[in-house]
């Protein structure tokens, strides 16, 4: 697993996904897709915008999302590894648009992230 991954699932949760979020996340991945799509996620992250279960989720705010479409709402957390990789500012919108350009545009931040990575949600 790798920054990339992590920034794909920070990405598309809004800024809502901690070192606990992300464990749920992969296990989610490893559950969820076939074999085959499963690789390409990992060696590519932003491939996560062909997923239907992803799709089905953009254009909406994630305070619409059911329970069960978070993309962690079935997993269990997995080990707790490091992600590869060189870490990211996940919040920098120029890192997401060079790194994963297509959930960036899928899925634009609309949480405020301040200092210490606590989320203030906009108003409005």
């Amino acid at each position: 697993m790798t920054f990339d991954l992590w920034g794909a699932a920070y990405q598309i949760m809004d800024g809502r996904c901690s070192g606990d979020g992300f464990r749920a996340f992969r296990s989610w991945l490893a559950v969820t897709l076939d074999r085959d799509t499963y690789e390409r996620v990992l060696a590519e992250p932003d491939t996560l915008a062909d997923v239907p279960a992803i799709r089905r989720l953009a254009g909406r705010e994630t305070r619409d999302w059911a329970a069960d479409e978070w993309p962690q709402a079935f997993a269990e957390a997995g080990p707790d590894e490091p992600p590869a990789g060189q870490p990211w500012d996940f919040d920098d919108p120029r890192e997401v648009a060079r790194r994963l350009p297509r959930l960036g545009r899928m899925f634009p931040r609309i949480g405020e992230v301040h200092e210490r990575g606590n989320v203030h949600w906009a108003n409005g």
